[in-house]
């Protein structure tokens, strides 16, 4: 694989595998990474085809087994070793997407048009979001709906003493706290994005706080503000 990927690819291509298996693209992607200083990127696409194990499941189970092993491998050969090069160090992290439904429930027009149907559809999207879903499905989700791509940089900070999630080299500020306050939006404001979204459930309600969130914004020059 790795002969195969060095005629193909640059030291900063991307290797894209759609049928990974046990994932040795990835295990031939990294140790080239490490051995030439290069920049390569992989991709793996893995079905979960059962494989009738318990501490594997599935296909992808093995597969990202054997990038964690791989990675452990790779850091640890390196450890103590003596960079007379100085040669900049290859990223050894990776990311794991699974194909899911939405984290929103969605209004069905297709329901029956009565009262109770209508009832019903209104009790659900008071709390929107599929039961389960973490701040990692949330944010993914709006990363690709806002027109990020997954591989855009996310950094994580404390503003007011809340988690705020910065795309982009602060492109996006993103909040998915539950408890929204007015000294947070200040300072979300004051970092001046050219975005903003927060979830709608953490003004709980409160218009006021909504609708003076939306001056500030439009006072620091921010027009894009949206609620999930």
């Amino acid at each position: 694989m790795a002969k195969c990927i060095g005629i193909g690819c640059d030291e900063d291509g991307i290797v894209l595998d759609f049928f990974a298996g046990s994932g040795t693209t990835a295990h031939a992607v990294m140790e080239m990474n490490v051995q030439d200083g290069g920049h390569r990127k992989f991709i793996l696409v893995q079905l979960p085809e059962p494989t009738g194990r318990e501490d594997y499941p599935t296909i992808a189970e093995i597969a990202k087994e054997r990038v964690r092993r791989t990675i452990r491998k790779l850091e640890s050969e390196g450890a103590g070793k003596l960079d007379l090069e100085q040669t900049p160090g290859s990223d050894l992290g990776f990311r794991v997407f699974k194909l899911s439904e939405s984290n929103f429930a969605a209004w069905d027009a297709q329901r029956p048009q009565s009262a109770e149907a209508l009832q019903q559809q209104l009790e659900v999207h008071v709390d929107h979001i599929r039961a389960g879903r973490g701040d990692d499905d949330l944010l993914y989700e709006i990363l690709l709906k806002s027109g990020f791509p997954l591989t855009a940089n996310v950094e994580t900070a404390e503003l007011a003493g809340k988690k705020v999630f910065s795309v982009a080299g602060g492109a996006l500020l993103l909040c998915l706290d539950r408890r929204l306050s007015l000294e947070l939006i200040r300072v979300i404001a004051e970092k001046g994005p050219a975005r903003v979204v927060c979830l709608d459930d953490g003004f709980a309600g409160n218009d006021q706080l909504k609708a003076n969130a939306v001056q500030i914004f439009k006072s620091r020059g921010i027009t894009s503000f949206k609620t999930v």
